[in-house]
């Protein structure tokens, strides 16, 4: 077989005009406390990183003072000194909320414990300050330069994003243990910046780097649900004044009367009705756009939606790698032009996590699978590959090549992707499954168990998964009376057909049974909605759905516009996507196999990809093997056989060569 040219494919459905009025009911993600993970492929890396990576990242933190700084402020002896850089408080909330995640499906009492210890050094250095006040870079670095204004710069200071980073914590830890003193202390300050920061009179100041935006309308969203909570705070408080701020941040975006151009690095070029496209630093921009999408949905603010749309759409179609990373170029961390993506490009892990997170957001307002699909493209592949199998190392950028001398680092001077990465795969949960007024969504193929209310109705439904290196998926479900109820079952993208503009297409269409659904052991009439197997009938207590989803291996190619990857072929089995590394290749003539590049190397469109699950190799996966070709010392090319790992595994065993993108043989390439 050989592959065909670019060409038109069936258009089923769109990531574009999602924002249209006449979308369907919007999700709501189901809570974490309602989800349990009994997962074969998930439940021991999250087992790892509650055990291991929270407990390796504080303690890295310690060392590196982020915490004595609270202590330098609070006894009043910060002057000139900090350790680590100005957002060094904006991470330390960030592992406080990343670890509420996991303690509220995980209860932890040792953690607990050692988090408590922590907000008491944070909340008696946020006392010191008459507004509650709290940057320990700025009072002891740049005391004049409150929130970088008067001549400060909150591009460096992150001022705004770690008081953003506080919030969100308090609002984590006390939904994850009950207990307010952060969530005060963050209340407090989030007052002072009310009192500051807006419309004129108050000062016009933007967050230079997005979070606050999102954790504000959290916090409003928190209040305004639990009301009785106000007076735990310190007395009458209005919510909606984190609302207006929140939205002001988005607003004042464009318009610079009365302080510093953050321009298009922080999406401040021109205003965000304005902007067409996703630009500046990628994860910046995605965390806003996380923000614009919540609050055009639940914020009285429909007109974000479309920012959120075009800003999503542009992304997914034209600036996302095959991995879900964002952000090509190092330079400045941030989305190039469209379609450029260069395999050496930068694909940030807090980049791939912002992005998750965007996308969710997207899944919610819109209850297109398409959000959903690259939602698991970013979990399964940019953002997973950013912690090693041991769980206490790191990567920062996730190229898809790499030279034989990278390797994962044990710490960084900006280690800001643990953290971010700790959030994302604390939320997960809760990304599995959501609802509507009908009926329930499975949004991820994830062994699980989910308790939710659909009308009057109480529905347990458990999910027995073999995912991703199988495709056979097995729901049951129940209720205690017979009940009418939508399911909606993800079509995952590559079981339908390809739209004729998406970024990646598999080299074949798939087969009529590459998706089934089956109902007690009986094929299941469904309609497709976005992407969505819906089966509309009362459901009996005890009933069974059986799915078969195609995972078998698939050769990939990229949109004729992705200049780096013309004549180049990628592969791909079910949600992941594989590199060839070199230490699995044999070894070249004159080359060890760390050293082997894959420049030489050609794939071949013909003859089968075989897989095999190897349990002895990388704590056990499923590898893609076939036929490949290669010039050696004597400039022939000569045949071998390739193996190919999950992209999420590199670099586990010391540095090594990889690539995901791998040139097809001459003869092969598409026309």
């Amino acid at each position: 077989m050989k592959l065909a040219g670019w060409m038109a494919m069936v258009l089923i459905s769109s990531a574009v005009g999602f924002a249209r009025a006449d979308a369907p009911a919007r999700q709501r993600p189901a809570a974490l406390t309602s989800v349990t993970i009994q997962d074969a492929f998930w439940s021991p890396k999250r087992d790892l990183w509650r055990q291991t990576t929270i407990t390796d990242c504080l303690n890295k933190f310690e060392k590196d003072g982020a915490l004595t700084n609270f202590d330098l402020v609070r006894d009043g002896k910060e002057a000139g000194i900090h350790h680590g850089a100005p957002w060094f408080d904006g991470l330390v909330y960030e592992m406080i909320t990343g670890a509420s995640g996991f303690l509220v499906t995980n209860p932890d009492p040792q953690l607990e414990a050692r988090l408590d210890g922590y907000i008491d050094r944070i909340a008696a250095a946020a006392a010191r300050d008459p507004d509650g006040y709290l940057n320990t870079y700025t009072t002891a670095k740049e005391p004049t330069h409150r929130w970088g204004a008067n001549g400060g710069n909150d591009l460096f200071q992150h001022d705004l994003y770690n008081a953003g980073c506080m919030v969100e914590a308090g609002v984590h830890y006390y939904r994850a243990t009950g207990k307010t003193k952060l969530l005060a202390t963050g209340v407090r300050m989030a007052n002072y910046m009310c009192d500051v920061m807006g419309p004129a009179p108050k000062k016009n100041l933007i967050p230079g780097h997005a979070i606050s935006e999102l954790s504000f309308f959290e916090l409003y969203q928190l209040l305004a649900a639990e009301p009785a909570l106000k007076a735990k705070l310190g007395g009458d408080l209005d919510e909606t004044r984190f609302l207006k701020l929140a939205q002001f941040w988005i607003d004042a975006r464009g318009h610079h009367e009365g302080r510093k151009d953050f321009n298009a690095y922080d999406q401040d070029h021109v205003p965000v009705a304005e902007q067409q496209t996703i630009e500046g630093h990628a994860v910046r921009a995605t965390l806003l756009a996380s923000a614009i999408t919540a609050i055009g949905r639940d914020g009285g603010r429909p007109d974000y939606l479309p920012i959120a749309d075009r800003w999503w759409t542009d992304m997914a179609t034209k600036r996302t790698y095959l991995t879900g990373g964002v952000g090509a170029s190092a330079e400045a961390e941030n989305f190039g032009p469209d379609y450029f993506l260069p395999n050496d490009g930068y694909a940030e892990t807090c980049a791939a996590v912002a992005r998750a997170f965007f996308d969710q957001q997207m899944l919610q307002c819109t209850g297109n699978a398409a959000a959903a699909d690259e939602l698991e493209r970013a979990l399964y592949n940019g953002a997973l590959s950013g912690v090693s199998a041991a769980g206490t190392s790191y990567f920062y950028e996730n190229p898809l090549k790499a030279d034989p001398k990278r390797n994962r680092w044990d710490w960084h001077g900006c280690p800001c992707c643990p953290p971010m990465f700790l959030k994302l795969m604390s939320a997960m949960p809760g990304y599995i499954y959501s609802t509507d007024d009908h009926g329930l969504f499975v949004n991820l193929f994830v062994g699980s168990t989910v308790k939710a209310k659909i009308g009057q109705t109480d529905v347990t439904l458990t999910q027995t998964s073999g995912y991703p290196w199988s495709g056979d998926v097995m729901m049951k479900v129940d209720v205690k009376q017979p009940a009418t109820m939508r399911l909606r079952v993800r079509i995952p993208e590559w079981c339908r057909p390809a739209v004729a503009d998406a970024l990646y297409r598999s080299d074949r269409e798939p087969a009529l049974d590459a998706f089934t659904l089956a109902v007690n052991g009986q094929a299941a009439n469904y309609t497709v909605e976005r992407g969505y197997a819906v089966v509309d009938r009362t459901w009996q207590g005890g009933d069974v759905v059986s799915v078969k989803i195609d995972v078998s291996p698939r050769r990939i190619l990229a949109h004729p516009m992705v200049a780096e990857d013309r004549g180049k072929m990628a592969l791909a089995a079910g949600p992941l996507v594989y590199c060839l590394e070199s230490t699995d290749q044999g070894n070249p003539v004159g080359q060890s196999p760390a050293a082997q590049s894959f420049d030489q190397t050609t794939l071949s469109t013909d003859g089968p990809l075989g897989t095999e699950m190897r349990a002895d190799l990388l704590g056990g996966v499923r590898v893609i093997t076939g036929q490949a070709a290669r010039k050696d010392g004597d400039n022939a090319a000569k045949s071998f056989n390739f193996t190919a790992i999950p992209f999420f595994a590199t670099a586990n065993r010391g540095p090594r060569s990889m690539a995901v993108w791998v040139p097809v043989a001459t003869e092969n390439r598409p026309g």
